[in-house]
């Protein structure tokens, strides 16, 4: 599938203020689709490719609008949620934004944000994941189902510090994020977070620690691989070979920068799943008990709440 993309190559986007035409209804379609308010970082850089945009939402939209979609989301962020509250050590930073007196308010709007990532970031690892597998033309046995999910929607408005807009301490905050993740760029997340920069500090610095720790790695790899599991067996899927995309007009270049970002992304996606899950738990106490006498191994595949799907 070739190199994932320099860490050190910016990664060209098209914002959503700078969408316009057929990229413009695509990103309204998405935000639709998976009842967010803002157009994920994956899309604007598939942006960057108009005739990849159209190709990929057409592709990947049915899959995007059944019910098995977003059960098999909710799959992978409660595994998300539980390997980051059986494995690492998560410190109470909700007692800690009342002592520094964040009012009752921004700690609702912190929460929310929150939230939202911990909804929208497994959406889209499972999309990144269908992505791959199309290139290969989707699953050997495809099969169908109803379009129409049920599904969250949250409308409230994103306020983001970006990268050129961030005062200093922040940007400082941001460089180490991009060090430490080896990233060329800040996802939303982060900028989301920023509006509170003791809090986009407290965690940073607390979630570090967690992310040199081998067993990160090791949860990292493991939503990676469940993502692709999950994907393979959904309905609708995908399917955008070589072949298709060269038909429908896109150039060598094209598809090989298509392809580059969906690794990439895939890579991103299954530790910012995890990242967030930290945010989430801190916010609700952290865990003051550590279980370590569980290896990967014996982790538990399987959710009481969300059970396997019969074959």
């Amino acid at each position: 599938m070739g190199m994932p993309l320099s860490r050190k190559r910016r990664l060209p986007l098209v914002r959503e203020g700078d969408a316009s035409g057929r990229t413009l209804e695509i990103f309204q379609e998405m935000k639709a689709a998976l009842g967010v308010p803002h157009v994920n970082l994956i899309f604007q850089a598939y942006a960057a490719c108009p005739r990849f945009l159209d190709c990929m939402w057409k592709a990947m939209r049915p899959a995007v609008e059944t019910r098995e979609f977003f059960q098999d989301a909710d799959r992978l962020r409660a595994e998300a949620y539980t390997r980051t509250h059986n494995y690492f050590l998560v410190p109470d930073l909700c007692s800690t934004i009342r002592e520094i007196h964040f009012s009752t308010g921004a700690q609702h709007e912190l929460t929310d944000v929150v939230e939202l990532f911990h909804y929208n970031n497994p959406l889209l690892l499972l999309i990144t994941a269908m992505q791959l597998q199309a290139f290969e033309d989707g699953p050997p046995h495809p099969r169908s189902a109803e379009t129409g999910a049920v599904h969250p929607v949250i409308s409230e408005k994103l306020v983001q510090i970006t990268e050129e807009s961030a005062p200093a301490p922040i940007r400082k905050i941001y460089e180490d994020i991009k060090r430490t993740l080896g990233v060329s760029f800040v996802n939303t997340d982060y900028q989301a977070l920023a509006r509170w920069p003791d809090f986009l500090t407290m965690y940073w610095n607390a979630f570090k620690l967690m992310a040199f720790s081998p067993l990160y790695g090791e949860s990292r790899h493991e939503l990676r691989e469940s993502a692709l599991t999950l994907a393979s067996d959904l309905p609708n899927a995908p399917q955008l070979s070589v072949e298709r995309m060269q038909e429908a007009g896109l150039t060598d270049d094209e598809i090989s920068a298509a392809i580059h970002i969906t690794e990439e992304f895939l890579d991103i996606l299954s530790g910012l799943l995890l990242n967030v899950a930290f945010a989430k738990i801190a916010l609700e106490g952290g865990n003051r008990v550590r279980t370590p006498s569980r290896t990967p191994e014996q982790m538990p595949k399987q959710y009481p709440d969300h059970p396997e799907r019969a074959a």
